[in-house]
């Protein structure tokens, strides 16, 4: 697998930060009910990020949809500080409906991570949209595993 070892200095990021049942729900509230366009007016950008906490033992997924900004001080986003720390950096990049993201995913978890030196830190994991696109079927999302 083609990956890159990028070293980050501390950044912060803010979103909307829920417990669903599957990995998609937090993406599906922050679609629907306008939070996206409110976090563009703020800070300039679309939620671009996607942020893993982790899962439960019934699979439910605590999961932060989210932009780099590092001057809010507000109460009505979630904030999350990540320190300086290493990232291993994945790409995936192909169509929607071949499940493109989650195949990659699954050579991370199952081959990569199992035959290499490196881990998953204790920090969230990052998926980073650089872009999706529905109606052409395709993606291009940055995997961004701490070490």
């Amino acid at each position: 697998m083609n990956y890159s070892v990028v070293e980050r200095e501390a950044f912060q990021v803010i979103g909307i930060r829920r417990i669903t049942p599957y990995g998609g729900g937090t993406w599906a509230i922050v679609k629907s009910d306008g939070s996206n366009d409110r976090i563009r007016s703020l800070t300039g950008s679309f939620f671009d990020l996607g942020l893993c906490f982790g899962f439960d033992d019934e699979g439910n997924n605590d999961y932060m949809c989210a932009v780099e900004c590092e001057d809010y001080d507000g109460d009505e986003y979630s904030v999350y500080q990540y320190p300086a720390t290493t990232w291993l950096k994945f790409e995936a990049s192909g169509k929607i409906s071949d499940n493109t993201l989650g195949n990659v995913w699954s050579q991370i978890n199952t081959e990569f991570l199992p035959s290499s030196r490196f881990h998953k830190g204790p920090l969230p994991t990052i998926e980073k949209y650089v872009s999706w696109n529905d109606a052409e079927d395709t993606c291009l999302v940055e995997i961004w595993i701490p070490q």
